[in-house]
């Protein structure tokens, strides 16, 4: 027959099989926080064979670093103080074999019979593998974001140096630690140049030597995608040898990690290299850096597209300039005026301090204002005496012609409009458009020249 004690015995071995069946770490402590029990799931995690191994240790003879012995000794303390249950907090820990891992715990207080508080109940579950999985969402969302901000800075950019700029911003603003932009120099030391750059302080770029050479200045990621047209990672400065000598200079910066994209013509060859650094270690793994290797193309597409579009520019801005120039020969009495306005216009602008963009497209418009006069007889141009009413009126249509002949061409900047506008005055007196019935007004000094004012 079973006695009263058996029947205990029993029902405490059955209590501690299903305690120690759970994969949720279980330990009770004293009001010292001194370990009394736990289940064998927590006493692996903290070193142990068995739930014996525990018993009477404190958080500082475990294997957790020592600010997270002292975090948990502060939540045993409020808990104790207030009375209250912690409920479901994340903290990092520090389990046996140096294994980093998240944790969501609970803490309880544990009561005697007379309702004092003598000691806690913790319980906690391993939050790694769901922490990780949120990580490399987060990474993928990540380098999805960046795609479209690549997408956004090739469309709005007008030069290869707005475009790197945006780009590496936009990197930064992304989460990582710094990018810049390196073009490979030909001169003998096979130096990287920085040219663009997002995130970088105290002149770290200017401190350091990089070379795309096959020496020890070129073997990091940087020289070595340079050199040999592929995405190179490196998953850690301190323990990579090839990072020696740049380590320092790294580390005192925050950077702990870094990945190098080559940027290549449509012809293959390499004109510059994307590195990205990250704040800690194995920043890159194998998706990311797929992700990231897109962005590099895709920058390097943008890039080549904008080498077209300011070609084609350039033979369209010289062409119409040749044109300018063909009616100004037509008029002996203002040769050299385009340009002469041209410059005091760029002056004035960057007087004002307006964007470099803009003045350039002021500077183009000035120089071919005239453009308009080729649809004006040349007998009229040439004319060494008083123009009539009706010549002076078939001059004035030139504004108009400009216009008409400018308008379709997909300039950057309002430049059909500028010629149109040219001889406008803020008064209302100048022309074309010229309101009805302010012939007669007081005319402003202010004349594109002197026959055409």
């Amino acid at each position: 027959m079973m006695t009263s004690e058996n029947r205990l015995d029993k029902n405490q071995e059955l209590l501690d099989r299903i305690v120690n069946s759970f994969q949720i770490r279980m330990f009770w402590k004293d009001k010292d926080s001194r370990f009394i029990d736990c289940n064998q799931a927590f006493a692996e995690d903290a070193g142990f064979s068995s739930p014996t191994g525990i018993i009477g240790k404190t958080e500082f003879d475990m294997p957790w670093t020592k600010v997270e012995a002292k975090y948990h000794l502060e939540t045993d303390r409020t808990l104790m103080a207030n009375g209250e249950p912690i409920l479901s907090f994340e903290q990092a820990l520090t389990r046996s074999g140096n294994r980093k891992s998240w944790i969501l715990t609970s803490k309880i207080p544990t009561r005697n019979n007379s309702g004092e508080i003598n000691g806690i109940l913790v319980l906690y579950q391993d939050m790694t593998f769901i922490k990780e999985l949120e990580k490399e969402g987060y990474k993928v969302n990540r380098a999805y974001q960046l795609l479209r901000s690549a997408n956004k800075a090739i469309i709005s950019a007008t030069d290869e140096s707005s475009l790197f700029k945006q780009l590496c911003d936009s990197i930064v603003d992304h989460g990582y630690k710094m990018a810049w932009i390196g073009s490979l120099e030909s001169d003998p030391a096979k130096t990287v140049q920085p040219t663009i750059s997002a995130g970088c302080e105290d002149h770290y770029l200017e401190s350091i030597k990089i070379t795309w050479a096959d020496d020890v200045f070129g073997h990091g990621p940087t020289g070595t995608a340079g050199r040999e047209g592929r995405v190179i990672v490196n998953q850690n400065f301190l323990t990579n040898p090839d990072m020696l000598p740049w380590r320092e200079a790294a580390i005192k910066h925050g950077y702990q990690s870094s990945i190098a994209l080559p940027l290549k013509t449509k012809l293959g060859s390499i004109f510059a290299v994307l590195t990205i650094y990250g704040a800690e270690p194995n920043a890159f793994d194998e998706d990311e850096a797929s992700k990231l290797d897109e962005l590099a193309q895709l920058l390097s597409y943008g890039h080549e597209a904008l080498l077209e579009r300011e070609k084609r520019f350039d033979v369209m801005v010289k062409s119409v300039a040749a044109l300018a120039a063909t009616v100004e020969s037509r008029d002996p009495y203002t040769a050299g005026h385009q340009n002469r306005v041209a410059k005091i216009a760029l002056a004035i602008a960057q007087d004002m301090g307006l964007d470099p963009d803009t003045c350039n497209g002021i500077k183009l418009a000035a120089s071919i204002h005239d453009i308009g006069k080729m649809q004006v007889p040349i007998e009229i141009l040439t004319k060494p005496t008083k123009l009539s009413t009706l010549e002076m009126d078939m001059i004035k249509i030139h504004p108009q012609v400009g216009y008409e002949i400018l308008k379709d061409i997909p300039f950057p900047w309002p430049v059909a409009e500028m010629v149109h506008q040219h001889h406008e005055r803020y008064d209302g007196s100048g022309y074309p458009l010229r309101p009805q019935g302010s012939r007669n007004r007081a005319r402003s000094p202010h004349y594109c020249c002197s026959r055409c004012a």
